[in-house]
């Protein structure tokens, strides 16, 4: 969970709810399209502990998401 959605709990529910369910949806769409260049998907768990530095910026734009991965400051 991101601190952002976490903040916005207390005072906006219905929008934290809102975002925790986009974040669902995009990673379900990042792993189908992961798992149509190949076989199924495993990560291990080092490489998900691995990701502390890293974040994942995002905008929408003329209807699409963009996405950019970034090394947190």
């Amino acid at each position: 969970m991101g601190s952002g959605i976490d903040a916005a709990r207390s005072l906006a529910p219905e929008h934290a709810a809102i975002l925790d369910d986009l974040k669902d949806q995009l990673l379900i769409v990042f792993l189908k399209r992961l798992k149509a260049h190949g076989d199924d998907l495993r990560f291990s768990i080092a490489e998900v502990d691995q990701t502390g530095g890293d974040m994942l910026a995002f905008n929408v734009d003329d209807g699409n998401f963009n996405f950019e991965l970034r090394k947190k400051s």
